[in-house]
């Protein structure tokens, strides 16, 4: 991928370079422009697939650099720079079909967040020069990869990975080639992120690839790497679930005398799917849902047993959600070691 960053202050030119370069996609090649007729004489000789240009500058200012730029090339990607008083002209570039957009002062994140989402609006068109059994293999193991992660599945990711760590000893990949071949892993491992969950994870191949010296210390630290990154969804992931489980408690706490009461509206009342309410909840609280309703609805039985020893027991348990009596009887004696009846006259 080819860059030009065009910008009349050497300090911002210097400083956006500097952070294009943190950003670890391989085969990246960056040149610089002062303005923007510099710029178009240096596209002449090369053609850049994405233009990083600010608004004001002298000799040619961005936006009419922008105007001359689409006479010529529709399809290179622009990004201008922008503070908040020049904010106005933003409109304008966009009508030139400018990709993106970035306010002073820059920040790594939101460049890379700009970057990332040129890069993967198309991943197949920033791949290098690979043969197509290569392609497929990369964007099949990045995809199992990132599906591996998001549900947390640390088995199927491991599987995937040595699978992917066999193909590229097969093939015989040297060193250099197999750090290519992971930038565009990683180009769709977030592209797989970005289209699921609408979410960019952050680049960690820059180091990756600064510290393994070897093949086996390569595949060492991306491993980790990605352990490290799955853990970090779950972390993420978290307080989410308790939220939603706290949810379910409270739900179950003003439902449970509804005989009816089920996993599927309990679900739909948080709403989310049953397999995932499920799961979720389990998780968090250790035991499935239906044994919690279960043990909810006979605490609220006993209590009731307890202060209550003119209701008949039947209906004690219809007003728990218990609509079949034999059935409560059964699941009573099975959790608390006696009948309801044993129940009553032993704490009555």
């Amino acid at each position: 991928m080819r860059i030009l960053v065009i910008d009349d202050e050497v300090v911002i030119r210097k400083g956006l370079i500097k952070l294009l370069g943190m950003i670890a996609f391989n085969d990246l090649i960056i040149e610089e422009a002062k303005n923007g007729e510099e710029a178009l004489q240096k596209m002449k000789m090369n053609k850049p697939d994405l233009l990083v240009t600010d608004i004001n500058m002298p000799v040619l200012n961005g936006l009419d650099f922008i105007d001359r730029v689409r006479e010529t090339y529709s399809d290179i990607e622009i990004v201008i720079l922008t503070g908040f008083a020049e904010f106005e002209y933003v409109q304008r570039a966009l009508r030139n079909s400018v990709t993106d957009y970035l306010l002073k002062p820059i920040s790594q994140q939101k460049l890379e967040e700009v970057i990332s989402r040129i890069l993967l609006k198309d991943p197949a068109r920033w791949i290098s020069k690979i043969g197509m059994n290569d392609v497929r293999k990369i964007k099949e193991t990045a995809q199992n990869l990132a599906k591996s992660a998001i549900a947390e599945n640390k088995m199927e990711l491991e599987h995937t990975f040595k699978k992917w760590q066999e193909y590229c000893e097969k093939c015989g990949f040297s060193l250099h080639e197999i750090k290519r071949l992971m930038g565009q892993v990683q180009l769709f491992y977030q592209s797989e992120f970005y289209q699921t969950l609408n979410y960019y994870p952050s680049s960690f191949l820059s180091s990756i690839n600064q510290k393994a010296t070897t093949i086996t210390q390569l595949f060492d630290l991306w491993f980790k790497s990605l352990l490290e990154h799955m853990e970090f969804i779950s972390e993420q992931k978290s307080p989410k679930n308790k939220r939603i489980v706290e949810e379910v408690l409270h739900y179950i706490s003003e439902n449970f005398q509804d005989p009816n009461l089920s996993i599927k509206k309990i679900a739909d009342h948080c709403g989310v799917t049953t397999a995932y309410l499920s799961t979720i909840y389990r998780k968090v609280m250790k035991k499935p849902l239906t044994q919690y309703i279960i043990e909810y609805r006979l605490e609220q039985a006993k209590e009731r047993l307890k202060e209550d020893y003119k209701t008949k027991i039947n209906l004690i348990a219809e007003e728990c959600g218990f609509g079949d009596y034999p059935y409560f009887s059964k699941i009573f004696k099975k959790n608390i070691g006696i009948s309801p009846l044993e129940y009553r006259e032993k704490v009555t």
